[in-house]
């Protein structure tokens, strides 16, 4: 049976390897793990305990419990959640990266303690485009109907909605009662690229609203669901609000937006999936768009120029 091992360039460019016999500690000391079971990364970014890769079989994945973010294949996880692992895969956190393999020989690496106090958690600007699905009338909905019906009926939506957001390479920042927030970090790819896979994830999420109700029939809460999604590109400053890992933080004007955006979809206005000006830029040359001009926006001076996304005919 083939051994899967990390691969990652250490201090002074030396390639190093590291055997995943059941579980392998990342991060700045990962205090109490034994020698031959962590990887000790000297960067202030890095949390003491930054992630996990397990093995259980020929099954791998990595779980985030860091502040500062990991990546799997360019695609930043959830603070928190878990990522399976393939051959060839890459995992990022600080300035390292870790290759994953699946060779027949693998040699073990000891590594030194380091011993690092605080963990910087900086706030960084960076660009992002957010993806905010929201339910049509929560309150009267969850008025109307027993709470063990809406239970099963948001538990679908984050589900599915949150598989989407996976598939399309975003990062789900938060279940924020009745909406799905999504984010999709432009530091890893182009803009516009970015800004496209999260139009093309609402779309999806737009269409799976029908398979929702389906596979729901009985529950007689999805009767009438219905859903607006705002999309907006900005820059946000991301950190911590606390000291859980879990608290990230996305604060910007476009943040703001997005939720505003989502709360007159399929309300104030007929379209399900409006997007900001800014998004419209990124992504015309490969969505189809309808330009619904200046509108007001509550809470907001001024009036915004918004779009509807057309889904794909």
């Amino acid at each position: 049976m083939a051994k899967p091992y990390l691969e990652w360039v250490g201090e002074n460019q030396k390639v190093k390897y590291l055997e995943i016999v059941d579980k392998v500690f990342i991060g700045r000391s990962c205090k109490g793990v034994d020698p031959q079971k962590r990887i000790l990364v000297h960067n202030e970014l890095v949390s003491r305990d930054h992630a996990v890769v397990s093995r259980i079989g020929d099954h791998l994945k990595v779980t985030d419990m860091s502040k500062n973010g990991t990546w799997v294949n360019r695609t930043r996880l959830a603070a928190g959640a878990s990522s399976d692992l393939r051959d060839g895969d890459v995992i990022r956190l600080g300035d390292v990266s870790l290759r994953v393999y699946y060779p027949e020989d693998v040699t073990e690496i000891k590594d030194a303690t380091a011993s690092f106090e605080g963990t910087m958690v900086t706030p960084v600007e960076i660009v992002v485009t957010n993806v905010v699905a929201d339910v049509r009338g929560f309150t009267t909905l969850s008025q109307a109907h027993a709470s063990t019906d809406v239970y099963a009926l948001m538990k679908e939506i984050f589900n599915s909605f949150s598989a989407i957001v996976y598939n399309f390479k975003g990062t789900i920042k938060d279940y924020a009662g009745d909406a799905v927030y999504a984010f999709w970090d432009h530091d890893v790819e182009a803009i516009n690229a970015q800004a496209v896979l999260a139009c093309q994830a609402a779309i999806h999420q737009a269409q799976t609203v029908k398979d929702i109700q389906t596979k729901l029939s009985a529950n007689i809460a999805v009767d009438n669901l219905q859903m607006g999604w705002g999309i907006t590109t900005g820059t946000v400053t991301m950190s911590h609000y606390g000291s859980r890992a879990v608290d990230l933080a996305l604060v910007g004007d476009c943040t703001n937006l997005a939720f505003r955006l989502s709360s007159i979809a399929n309300n104030e206005l007929s379209e399900k999936v409006i997007i900001c000006s800014q998004t419209a830029d990124l992504v015309r040359n490969d969505l189809a768009l309808t330009d619904l001009g200046n509108v007001p926006i509550k809470g907001r001076k001024g009036q915004e120029h918004v779009f509807a996304l057309k889904p794909p005919q």
